[in-house]
């Protein structure tokens, strides 16, 4: 489970290609792991938005799926209403339902592999919010995660704190 948690916190940011509304691109801000399971992990997926239009930009949701070396491994979605400013950006966070199965078999193929690092994409579907006029985007963010730190030292858990030490302590001298 630690090495799934580190392949999620290892996540890295990467750039947006999008269909119909030109402008708009999304990337990944943060990914943290929220609750795990024996077959699914559930982690906090933080996402901007760069509105690059002059016309701000409402949406009323989207759907979100991950997949690692073009693996299907989860998916997220929203109904929250986001507005991206004209010339702006917004940040969402949604939960991503990432499938363990999938995601060990990832995890033994790179223990045979020498690259630090695994290609990630994110193929989004964005709806606008009523009255808005481009209907629904797809957009497509890719880039890699950086596996390195997988072998430095193991994924820390910032919420645990240091064990208490069971070595004895010297005594104090006598005067």
């Amino acid at each position: 489970m630690a090495l799934v948690t580190a392949l999620v916190a290892g996540w890295v940011g990467g750039c947006a290609t999008l269909g119909e509304h030109e402008g708009v691109s999304l990337s990944v801000v943060d990914l943290l792991p929220t609750q795990a399971s024996l077959f699914e992990t559930s982690a906090s997926l933080k996402l901007r938005f760069t509105n690059e239009s002059t016309q701000p930009l409402v949406l009323s949701g989207g759907s979100h799926r991950l997949y690692l070396n073009g693996s299907y491994v989860g998916r997220a979605v929203s109904s929250e209403r986001l507005t991206i400013p004209a010339l702006g950006t917004n940040t969402q966070t949604v939960v991503v339902h990432l499938e363990n199965l999938t995601l060990f078999r990832k995890a033994a193929e790179l223990s045979n592999s020498t690259a630090p690092a695994i290609g990630y994409r994110l193929e989004s579907r964005l709806h606008s919010a009523k009255g808005s006029t481009f209907g629904r985007l797809q957009v497509t963010s890719s880039g890699e995660l950086d596996l390195s730190g997988l072998t430095r030292s193991p994924a820390r858990d910032v919420t645990s704190r240091p064990a208490a030490s069971n070595a004895p302590r010297a005594a104090a001298p006598r005067p």
